[in-house]
């Protein structure tokens, strides 16, 4: 018994330890914050409350349908609970995960190349591809263009600072402290996970096998999220763009 009962407590006293480790307040704020999405983005009536949001339906129709409200508070969750976190429970800075310019003189000139070649696959390849064309613009109403669909594309900006943050940010940064360069890898597979549940093409979810973990390696070498926040919503914007204006 006494054996069974050391174990036992060495367990708890190293599970303890583990438990304030930025890895490990991560990957379970990740996991909360992706559970809490998928149940918001699953309801067909949802809405945001009326106080303090209200007013957004006057800046924009797109806030008065549940997918516009969806986004307003995935934005917040996926970015405000991560800096909260940061400042308030690992004591850190927010350039630590990602969220300073890094090395400009090193991705600057490498996401320009990687934009022109995107630029080539959505114009030539995804825009003309039935399967996206059903897919996108995900907002159905914004496949009319216009005003509104010109204000989802502006939404999208802001959403993708949200989600490359919560993974390539704080997930990614908050495991290269516990397991180095694994972090790349690790983050890449809730990120294709959440791809799968959100009823992507199958080659979307397959490229993000790949995607997710130059994605990774990219911004740990320039210690900056902000070269994908930039290529992934222009990449996003575009396919919107060819498909209803091409």
């Amino acid at each position: 018994m006494r054996d069974i009962y050391n174990k036992a407590r060495d367990g708890l006293v190293a599970l303890w330890k583990e438990c304030r480790t930025p890895a490990f307040i991560a990957v379970v704020a990740v996991t909360a914050i992706l559970v809490t999405r998928h149940y918001w983005y699953g309801l067909a009536n949802f809405s945001y409350p009326p106080w303090p949001f209200g007013w957004l339906g006057g800046v924009s129709e797109m806030f008065r349908h549940p997918i516009g409200q969806r986004q307003v508070m995935a934005f917040l969750l996926q970015l405000g609970v991560p800096v909260l976190l940061i400042w308030g429970v690992h004591r850190e800075r927010l350039r630590d995960y990602g969220l300073g310019l890094g090395d400009v003189r090193f991705w600057v000139p490498v996401s320009g190349v990687i934009l022109v070649v995107q630029i080539l696959v959505v114009w030539l390849w995804l825009s003309r591809d039935p399967t996206y064309a059903a897919r996108y613009p995900s907002f159905g109403l914004a496949r009319g263009g216009g005003q509104l669909f010109w204000a989802w594309e502006a939404s999208r900006l802001f959403y993708m600072l949200s989600w490359e943050f919560l993974f390539r940010g704080y997930l990614l940064f908050a495991l290269e402290k516990r397991m180095g360069m694994l972090a790349v890898a690790v983050q890449m597979v809730p990120f294709a996970m959440m791809h799968i549940v959100s009823g992507k093409p199958i080659s979307e979810v397959y490229f993000t096998l790949v995607s997710g973990v130059l994605s990774g390696l990219l911004v740990l070498v320039c210690r900056s999220v902000w070269p994908m926040v930039l290529l992934h919503a222009v990449g996003a914007i575009l396919l919107d763009i060819f498909i209803v204006y091409g």
